[in-house]
Formats: C-alpha cells, structure tokens, sequence
C-alpha cells in the first residue's frame, strides 16, 4: 500500500484486532469517526465524555447547538433504541439528555462505554456510503440516497472493490437524486469531488475497506451530509468481524 494513510490505518487495524479478540464486535461511533478522519473524511466537531463527568468543562472549544450519543461496542441503531438526542443547547441539557438515556437503556443488553457530545452539523443533501461482504463476489462499496429514507427510497448503486475514480463516478450518476446533486432547479452543485474521494479513500485500490474486509464485516456512514464545500459524515457504523 502506497497510500499517505497507510502507517495510521496499521494503528487502526491493530485495534481493530485487539476489539474483536477482547469481544467486542463493533467500533463504536467516536472510534469509527476517529478513523475517517484520518482518512480525511470530515466528521462534526465533538469529544466523548463518561456517565458522569461535568459537560461544560468539555464543551469550550465546541459550538451549541450539540448532539449527544450513547457508545457502546456492538452495532447500535441509536434513533430506534433513543440513544441519541440533537438540538441540545447547553451543558445542562446535554446532562439531562445524559440522564434519561442511561434511564431508558439501564434494563437493556447494552454495555454503554460513554457518550459522544458533537456539534450539529449543517445540513445538506443526504447520502449513505457503506460497505459489505458479498460471499462470491467479496467486498464492495454501495452509494445511495441516505438518512431514515435510506430503506425507503431504494436509491442505490454498488461497486466491486477496488473500485476505480471512473466506477465512483458512475456510482453517483447512477443514482436518481444525481440531478440535486448536480444543481437541478437552479440549486448550487454539491462537491462531487468529495464524495468520489471518501469513495475511493473507502474502497479504491488502497482503500481502508479493501484493505481491511477480513476484519470489517459491514459498514455505513449515515446519513453523510453533501454541501457545495463539502461533505459531512454524521453518524457512523462500522461492525467488525473475521476468524478470532
């Protein structure tokens, strides 16, 4: 691997392997975050916090509004078990949001390891990358219309890994919101460039999925928020997987 990347996705993929070997059997959203911002994907601002440490101490260099997320090391949906909360104005509100969420999750299976404090990201047109491990065909990369619409619309295209910066392109045509993307009704054009480079950086030759299929068994960046200056990955899933 040639890639300026390739001595930080080693200290990746060595925590990766001592997650999976301790049980644990996902990257929970700060460390998954952690790492697409080595890969030079943007991600909102924020810091993890414990269950009972004072917030605002945590929040000087970070701007209200926020959004607060529960962590653990297992794949989480968080909207759908109320492990999230967005729009929170302050340190006080951010700690009561902490409250009842350890409240609602208290009797469940779930092993929260902390919270994750994030600015709330400016909003854009939303996109879904992620990743699979087809059993024939190994691992490829999917594109398609994100957020809670992502099932819903079936707006989607996929490419076999290592994909090419031609193949990421012809992912993004493919799709049918292609047309916002590109500035329809007069709409300013989002960064095309951005979203082909996190495909690549993602499942290209010296891409990070690529490259890590034995231990990443699916992955997906959404909702990633497409601006004309950039592109934005909210929330984050990666489930690890591979013989112990």
């Amino acid at each position: 691997m040639n890639d300026p990347h390739a001595s930080a996705w080693r200290c990746v993929r060595t925590e990766i392997i001592a997650l999976r070997d301790g049980g644990g059997s996902a990257l929970d959203e700060h460390h998954a975050k952690t790492v697409l911002d080595s890969l030079g994907i943007a991600v909102p601002r924020g810091v993890r916090v414990n269950g009972r440490e004072e917030i605002a101490p945590r929040l000087r260099d970070l701007s209200a509004p926020f959004a607060l997320k529960a962590l653990a090391v297992a794949p989480l949906h968080k909207s759908d078990i109320g492990a999230v909360r967005l729009h929170l104005p302050s340190a006080a509100s951010i700690e009561l949001a902490r409250t009842e969420i350890a409240s609602r999750l208290a009797d469940s299976e779930i092993n929260v390891t902390g919270y994750l404090v994030e600015e709330m990201a400016e909003p854009g047109v939303e996109l879904v990358i992620g990743g699979i491990i087809d059993p024939q065909l190994g691992p490829m990369l999917m594109l398609g219309a994100g957020g809670i619409f992502a099932e819903i619309l079936d707006d989607s295209a996929f490419g076999l890994c290592p994909i090419s910066r031609i193949d990421a392109q012809r992912m993004m045509r493919d799709l049918k919101v292609y047309p916002i993307l590109a500035g329809a009704r007069g709409r300013e054009p989002v960064a095309m460039d951005a979203i082909v480079d996190a495909l690549i950086v993602l499942g290209g030759p010296d891409g990070f999925f690529t490259h890590n299929a034995d231990l990443i068994r699916e992955f997906d960046l959404n909702p990633i928020f497409a601006a004309p200056d950039g592109i934005v990955a909210v929330d984050a899933r990666v489930v690890i997987g591979g013989a112990r």
